[in-house]
């Protein structure tokens, strides 16, 4: 499945984007059809008005910066942190509090492997790490370069 939603303008000068949503979720163009160009685009739009999702970029930074929290340790975000998170979620994350996210779910896989309850993937991905591991041991590097 695409992605419902379909950049219709673009208005750099004052950072606004103007999104086409397909109703009910459908495939980009697959219920409304393809908007065209020049002024068939602008009629297209007065027609589907009802469909269309403003996106104005400096407000989006202003809410973002007052409700979003990080889900780890749950502080704000300072006015210029970059957040990060999984297209599957809206859950976000400072870059450290992501970092030992990731460390911590390696953790969990080896030491789900070593006691022997890991699943395939987990079971999988501890291999993986463990030969990238043996790989700089025998090249003659240490595992903190």
């Amino acid at each position: 499945m695409h992605d419902p939603m379909v950049l219709l303008f673009d208005v750099p000068l004052i950072k606004l984007d103007i999104w086409h949503v397909e109703p009910a979720g459908h495939d980009a163009f697959k219920v409304c059809g393809y908007p065209g160009r020049g002024p068939r685009r602008l009629m297209w739009a007065l027609r589907h008005a009802p469909h269309l999702r403003p996106r104005w970029w400096p407000y989006l930074n202003v809410k973002r910066w007052i409700v979003d929290r990080c889900d780890h340790c749950g502080q704000r975000f300072r006015w210029k942190d970059a957040r990060y998170s999984y297209q599957s979620t809206d859950k976000v994350w400072h870059d450290v509090c992501m970092s030992l996210r990731h460390v911590r779910s390696q953790l969990d896989d080896l030491t789900g492997y070593v006691l022997g309850t890991a699943d395939p993937n987990a079971r999988w991905r501890a291999n993986y790490r463990l030969g990238e591991l043996g790989e700089r041991i025998e090249g003659g590097r240490s595992t903190h370069d």
